[in-house]
């Protein structure tokens, strides 16, 4: 009887379920399945598609514009994410304090969340101006620089410029999650850690990592998908330049999409990724069943 029971359940599950995985497979799988077998193909804006197997791969492979662009994708990738959690986490613990003016400073912090990707963009790339912008500026008025800084024409720098630009949209998103979290926990547990002498940097370790790291995870995974395709940011302050300096593989993408009117090329570049994707996704949520 308890087995028949089971398996209503189970059927009853699966079919309520159905619905929403024929939805995903129609709306995602399928777009999916045929953006990877274009990436076979030779396909251009306007003409047919002819299947030329892995020969976009391999020219994509054997460019060293590819690999200096995926090597941005992974510092613009690496840099924003630990900046954007060890700086959110410095602030959740700061405005989970109590002190005067508290929800002014939260409702200030959100702002750079809640603003337009491009208002913010556009915004940044008049303050980054060498000409007229007010980092400049502010920076010659105080002595810091002699001249002018090429924030956005710089080689060395232009990556630098739309990694801060990055970092402070993404603050907020993990300030937020992490003061959620910081919230939830018994504040008993910091009393007890207080009689049996802990100090604030053992009950920082002992206490306030393991009770929120599932949400620092969860956080953490979500900013990297986004990081990760992040194309507004760059494509709006820099568009990949000074030669691919500040490209990452979402604007080379749309340029040889777009610009050199290739397509199966421009999404063996995406398909590329997947791979990586995969195993980072892999390794969060590994570590956050481990968490559970």
């Amino acid at each position: 009887m308890l087995q028949s029971n089971r398996k209503s359940e189970l059927a009853l599950g699966y079919t309520s379920v159905m619905p929403i995985v024929i939805i995903i497979f129609v709306v995602i799988g399928i777009p999916f399945i045929n953006a990877l077998y274009l990436s076979l193909t030779d396909k251009t804006v306007g003409a047919e598609a002819h299947f030329i197997g892995f020969d976009n791969y391999r020219e994509i492979f054997s460019d060293p514009i590819y690999w200096k662009v995926l090597k941005n994708t992974f510092v613009y990738f690496v840099t924003d994410v630990f900046f954007k959690l060890a700086i959110g986490m410095i602030f959740a613990l700061t405005v989970n304090q109590q002190f005067f003016g508290r929800s002014i400073v939260r409702v200030l912090f959100l702002v750079p969340w809640a603003i337009s990707g491009m208002v913010a963009a556009l915004t940044w790339k008049w303050m980054y101006n060498d000409t007229f912008g007010i980092i400049n500026k502010v920076l010659l008025d105080i002595g810091l620089i002699d001249s002018p800084v090429a924030w956005l024409s710089g080689a060395n720098i232009a990556l630098v410029s739309v990694i801060i630009v990055n970092i402070w949209r993404g603050i907020p998103f993990f300030l937020f999650s992490i003061l959620g979290g910081l919230q939830t926990i018994d504040r008993q547990l910091y009393e007890a850690a207080k009689i049996d002498g802990a100090g604030t940097i053992r009950q920082f370790f002992s206490i306030t990592i393991p009770s929120i790291s599932s949400v620092i995870v969860i956080t953490t995974m979500l900013s990297s998908i986004w990081t990760f395709n992040d194309f507004e940011n760059i494509f709006l302050i820099t568009g990949g330049g000074p030669l691919y300096n500040s490209a990452v593989i979402s604007v080379y993408t749309y340029e040889v999409a777009f610009l050199q009117n290739n397509m199966g090329k421009s999404l063996s570049v995406a398909g590329s990724i997947i791979p990586i994707l995969l195993v980072l996704m892999f390794l969060m949520t590994r570590k956050l069943n481990k968490e559970d």
